[in-house]
């Protein structure tokens, strides 16, 4: 007892590591300034990745057990029994005391042992392609929520040049120099824009409830107000050589069909050792209860007959054709993975080459004629149509670099999945 009570100080008194509160920034602290910050939270807090690991420790602790003897069988044998007169069972002469052991046939342990060791590597593979998964949808939501900051300040600015716009024409219509259309027109483009604004805000809302949710906290907690996308790798890392390699010995997909197919082959040789007995051993004490008997001891082996062919081969045909499928899965998950990534690399090549004619050619076109515009709507010289043209020039140019921005960033972390890690 005292003991006890000493172990029980020691353990209250004890400073225990505080996980949680290291691992978990206080819900009014925003996160964010980064994607990588945010997929360190998810690593560490997301439920799903928590369910792929205690998977994973289920399949490991199913390995230790997988190659195990069963149970002994302990067994009280009543022999000898007597009868009285009544015909009632009535005194016992021998009682037999008798442990047996089965013994599985031979190598049946081990291929038992290779079937499970095959299921913790899909469930690993599982772990593996669940982290993937996730990685994937915070770099695609975090990339949403760039854009959608991105669009609101570019929405922003044009709305001060249409408050400018409007002002002109006010003035010119107040003048007797314009037209009462060119301010309407004028007012409605930027009430049209101040409604994208608000349409841009509810969608924040959203994209950072979806984040705030991959990193396992509540819909509303403070996200980075600015986030900052990361760079994209240079072209060289991009080889598709490279990439296929990466892929073939990395992507979880594939290492999960190839497990399944591990374990079919597994199966398959258990069914061809199903033709072999398995074997049982027994070893028992014999108490004699009648005078000038004496006790002794006995030993038993047997073993079963595998005799009953018809569904020892039924389930060999089950097992191949199994294989044979695991076998024709894993081939389509090799296709499957070349045709993605050939996909998602042409693709990411695609939004870099758009991008890059909008940064240096069509925003700075845009950007000097809407400045030529007003201008000349202020001087006298444009019209109003003109200046309102521009704008939705520019605009137009401004959605498709942020566009192609976007769609770097998800067709990167799309990559990133299918080769199992980042570039």
């Amino acid at each position: 007892m005292k003991t006890r009570a000493l172990a029980l100080l020691w353990l209250l008194s004890t400073p225990w590591p505080c996980w949680a509160t290291e691992a978990t920034p206080p819900i009014h602290q925003p996160v964010g300034a980064s994607v990588e910050e945010l997929l360190k939270l998810a690593q560490s807090l997301n439920p799903e990745l928590a369910a792929a690991a205690l998977d994973h420790d289920a399949a490991l602790a199913r390995v230790e057990g997988a190659d195990t003897l069963p149970d002994p069988i302990f067994q009280i044998t009543f022999d000898d029994i007597s009868k009285n007169d009544a015909g009632w069972p009535s005194r016992t002469g021998v009682y037999k005391y008798t442990l047996k052991q089965e013994i599985p046939g031979w190598g049946k342990r081990d291929t038992r042992r290779a079937i499970a060791e095959a299921g913790s590597r899909e469930a690993n593979a599982q772990r593996e392609e669940r982290i993937a998964e996730v990685m994937m949808r915070v770099k695609t939501a975090y990339a949403d929520y760039h854009r959608v900051h991105l669009s609101m300040d570019q929405t922003s600015e044009l709305i001060q040049v249409m408050r400018a716009l409007v002002e002109f024409a006010r003035v010119r219509y107040a003048q007797g120099a314009g037209q009462h259309l060119e301010a309407t027109s004028a007012e409605a483009e930027r009430g049209a824009l101040s409604m994208e604004l608000t349409r841009l805000e509810k969608e924040r809302h959203r994209i950072r409830a979806r984040l705030n949710t991959l990193v396992n906290r509540p819909p509303d907690a403070p996200l980075v107000e600015h986030p900052h996308l990361r760079p994209l790798p240079a072209g060289a890392s991009l080889d598709p050589a490279q990439l296929l390699e990466r892929a073939l010995s990395a992507n979880p997909d594939l290492k999960m069909s190839q497990a399944r197919l591990e374990g079919a082959a597994g199966e398959k040789r258990l069914a061809d050792q199903n033709w072999l007995p398995d074997v049982e051993v027994g070893f028992g004490l014999v108490d004699r209860r009648e005078e000038g008997m004496r006790d002794g001891f006995e030993a038993m082996v047997g073993m079963n007959l595998p005799i009953r062919g018809s569904w020892r081969s039924s389930a060999e045909r089950e097992a191949l054709a199994r294989q044979q499928a695991a076998g024709e899965r894993v081939n389509a998950a090799r296709l499957k993975l070349q045709s993605d990534l050939r996909e998602a690399s042409l693709s990411l090549e695609e939004a870099r080459q758009v991008e890059k004619s909008a940064t240096e050619i069509l925003l700075p076109q845009a950007r000097i004629a809407l400045q030529s515009a007003l201008k000349g709507y202020e001087a006298g010289i444009a019209e109003a149509t003109t200046v309102l043209d521009a704008v939705q020039r520019l605009k137009k140019f401004q959605i498709e670099r942020v566009k192609a921005q976007f769609e770097q960033q998800v067709r990167l972390a799309e990559i990133e999945r299918l080769i199992g890690g980042d570039l």
